[in-house]
């Protein structure tokens, strides 16, 4: 095939394409350099969660709480943040494609159009269906290149939420000193010592002025559904017990501002000494503890020996029109039994409780107790025997003689709020774990019993724990574990995958600056430089081949001329695209200026 182009514009002087001048450092690798930024962000963000580096103390509760309060604001600043850093990555492909594009098109002289159209489109993320599928796989993944930078760069940076543990000092009861807890007339002028604060009344007469909080305890000891017992912590701090107390916790909302005052506080955990009630209930016909006859007016004695009685006999009295509405208690005086027992009789409205015993052993242990700030419930486990801190059994003796002034006091002529109680606790039992009547009602009686007699004793001694730290302010530290909130830039997952994409990138850039030696001989001509490529075309015309024949007659090219003509001079289209040869040529001025020749094969 053969064009046309104006002779004398072909018979200007013919060069081939000379060694053009290299282009300079810079623009080589400012783009590859901005991966330094990338990589260090990356680094930053390994050391970070290696170190476990969080966002917390101070600047938490200050300046870093807006990370929760203005969530999409700083999401927002992630996300842009993400997609700056995504430029780099595939900035970086895009240049490495360009500088081996353009080394490799002109140190092999020429291409075709639709290969050129390729190495174009490479370096631009999007697609075009118009090309070579050898070029489109390779689009498409530069094409996912940015999205996927940016995506796993948002999960590395945004703030997430974690928890990390510190050490606090909390000061709990200390029972080294009961000179204080001992059993105080039920008299005004002659109660134990007390204070009222804010998070409550805290005294030393348990049994006197607590009734209120002491018989809510008792009552619902029994869950009606057999659901863990949730329960109020017998003051003003609002927390509650999950399950059984045990009697410890007493600080919870009391000593703990140290850890409550802090904004990022979780939870915390501490350990502390003290007794496990364990009661067990039975039916004692035989036992010498019976409601007297009436002397004098409307006033009933209650006398017999205990089990645990030494020296003399208990005696009581109590009020009412006749025996019905009574139940009393009575407990021994003993300071030598570590075993306490607890018996009742009963008048006829509470026929179930009369001539029922309940003994009553106190274990020295170790608790772990939980406490959910935010929740403010508490959660109370034992975790093993210990050394007995009372050996005087001072505590558990005072205890136990609270039921005493407990029924005592809350019987009147009509009732007995402490049998009420009890009673409560046995409906609930039933309700809950005798709902086809075939546990006997003896046996009923008695579970239900024991759980009222139970969570009445472990408030009691959590009520001496609080008196002990707020009134007679004996206490002792303990080291406490607080979950504190904080936040942690990103997951690890997405760390990790942002550092290896990066190290990937930077792997290429690497591997092509070996192989190039530094793009060694890089030509300022860019050819996906639309000017550059409009310029070129315009000075390049049209590249041909001379044919004539020799003295025999055979057809040979005599020459190829290369010519860059100085007026535009339209190619005519013909064939296959695919054939479409061009080539750089040179138009002189020591090859500053080039020109693209195309030759239609």
């Amino acid at each position: 095939m053969r064009q046309t182009i104006h002779e004398s514009e072909a018979s200007m002087t013919v060069s081939t394409a000379g060694s053009p001048k290299e282009v300079g450092f810079w623009e080589k690798w400012t783009i590859p350099l901005c991966l330094i930024i990338t990589t260090a962000l990356s680094s930053v963000l390994i050391v970070a969660h290696s170190l476990r580096w969080t966002v917390n103390g101070s600047w938490y509760e200050s300046s870093f709480a807006t990370i929760t309060s203005k969530r999409a604001a700083i999401q927002s600043g992630i996300q842009l943040l993400a997609a700056l850093l995504a430029l780099i990555h595939t900035s970086t492909v895009a240049v490495l494609i360009q500088h081996g594009s353009r080394l490799a098109f002109f140190n092999s002289g020429g291409s075709t159009t639709q290969n050129l159209k390729g190495w174009m489109n490479l370096g631009i993320p999007r697609l075009r269906w118009d090309i070579r599928l050898r070029f489109l796989l390779p689009i498409i993944a530069f094409s996912g290149l940015g999205l996927i930078s940016s995506a796993l760069r948002v999960g590395a940076m945004t703030p997430v939420s974690s928890t990390i543990v510190e050490q606090e000092i909390l000061r709990v009861p200390s029972f080294k000193n009961t000179t204080l807890i001992k059993e105080y007339p039920s008299e005004i002028s002659r109660a134990g010592p007390s204070t009222t604060t804010k998070q409550g009344l805290f005294t030393y007469s348990v049994g006197v002025k607590l009734l209120g909080s002491l018989i809510a305890s008792g009552s619902s000891a029994t869950t009606s559904d057999g659901s863990v017992r949730r329960h109020a912590k017998i003051d003003n701090t609002q927390y509650i017990y999950e399950g059984r107390s045990y009697g410890v916790g007493s600080s919870v909302g009391i000593q703990d501002t140290a850890i409550t005052n802090r904004t990022s506080a979780v939870d915390y955990s501490f350990h502390e000494d003290g007794y496990l009630p364990q009661v067990q209930c039975s039916y004692n016909r035989s036992m010498d503890f019976v409601i007297g006859r009436e002397f004098p007016s409307r006033i009933f004695g209650v006398s017999g020996w205990l089990p645990d009685s030494v020296g003399s006999q208990q005696y009581s009295e109590y009020v009412g029109h006749s025996t019905d509405a009574i139940v009393a208690v009575g407990v021994a005086h003993s300071p030598e039994s570590i075993r306490r027992y607890v018996s009742i009789a009963a008048g006829k409205s509470y026929l179930a409780l009369n001539a029922t015993q309940c003994t009553v052993d106190f274990t020295p242990t170790r608790f772990n107790v939980s406490v959910g700030i935010r929740g403010r419930n508490i959660t109370v486990i034992p975790e093993g025997q210990i050394d007995d801190f009372d050996s005087q059994r001072n505590l558990t003796r005072t205890v136990v003689r609270q039921f005493e002034l407990i029924s005592n006091d809350l019987t009147n002529f009509y009732e007995s709020i402490l049998g009420n109680a009890f009673l409560s606790s046995i409906t609930a039992w039933n309700i809950s774990s005798n709902e086809n009547g075939t546990v006997p009602e003896a046996e009923a009686t008695l579970r239900g019993l024991e759980n009222a007699v139970t969570a009445m004793t472990e408030s009691i001694l959590a009520a001496y724990g609080a008196a002990q730290l707020m009134v007679g302010n004996f206490s002792e530290e303990r080291e406490a574990s607080v979950t504190i909130g904080v936040f942690v830039i990103g997951e690890i997952v997405y760390v990790v995958a942002i550092a290896i994409l990066n190290a990937l990138v930077l792997l290429a850039v690497v591997v092509e600056t070996i192989r190039t030696r530094g793009w060694k001989g890089l030509p300022p001509f860019d050819f996906s430089d639309p000017e550059w490529l409009i310029t070129a075309s315009f000075r390049g015309g049209e590249l041909s081949h001379t044919w004539n024949r020799d003295a025999e007659g055979i057809l040979v090219a005599q020459s190829t001329i290369k010519g860059p003509v100085s007026s535009y001079t339209p190619i005519d289209q013909r064939g296959d695209e695919d054939q479409h040869h061009f080539e750089v040529i040179s138009e002189g001025e020591g090859g500053r200026r080039v020109a693209l020749m195309l030759q239609s094969r």
